[in-house]
């Protein structure tokens, strides 16, 4: 095989693992969203969320909780339509897996350390938006996950900047915009 087949072989299975990943958009949109949502409203209405000391946990924990299982039954349905996994969206799904794995035990932690885990999260989110646009040669997740790894290093460098504020915004910079722009991406981007 020449150089130039091994190079079209590579651009073919890369276009191939973005073309699979549409299917993944909804899940980028749905976190985007669900997550400013979720900062823009407890922003707004602080009276609501922290209306005792622990209501803000089970605000923040039970509902993401809650859309992980819905992400996951999706995941599970669209892997099986597909049929097959390519090796790309394997590696991604195991970076996606140890997120979820790492932003348990990040709030598990800040619970007992009664911190604020929201720039920990952002960073380690931002690392992984960067690493699944790299691994695919999408710009909008490279440039959403460079965003967010900023609203994380604002907010350590920062801590009078208001963390919902930024943790909404950051949700539409790195998981909600680049999720529209994979889903309505040509195969060939």
């Amino acid at each position: 095989m020449k150089t130039q087949e091994q190079i079209e072989l590579i651009n073919d299975t890369i276009n191939k693992t973005k073309e699979n990943l549409k299917s993944s958009a909804p899940n980028f949109i749905f976190w985007g969203a669900l997550i400013a949502v979720l900062s823009f409203f407890h922003y707004s209405f602080p009276e609501i969320v922290e209306k005792t000391y622990y209501s803000t946990l089970p605000y923040w924990v039970l509902i993401p909780m809650l859309g992980m299982i819905i992400t996951v039954i999706y995941n599970i349905k669209k892997r099986k339509q597909t049929g097959y996994e390519t090796h790309i969206g394997r590696a991604l799904k195991i970076i996606w897996g140890v997120f979820n794995i790492s932003w348990v035990l990040l709030v598990l932690i800040s619970v007992e350390k009664n911190q604020n885990p929201t720039e920990s999260i952002l960073f380690l989110l931002g690392v992984m938006i960067l690493i699944t646009g790299l691994l695919i040669r999408f710009k909008p997740f490279s440039i959403g996950g460079v965003s967010v790894i900023v609203c994380s290093v604002l907010l350590v460098y920062n801590p009078e900047v208001n963390s919902l504020l930024i943790n909404g915004i950051a949700s539409i910079l790195g998981l909600f915009l680049p999720g529209l722009a994979l889903y309505y991406s040509k195969s060939n981007v």
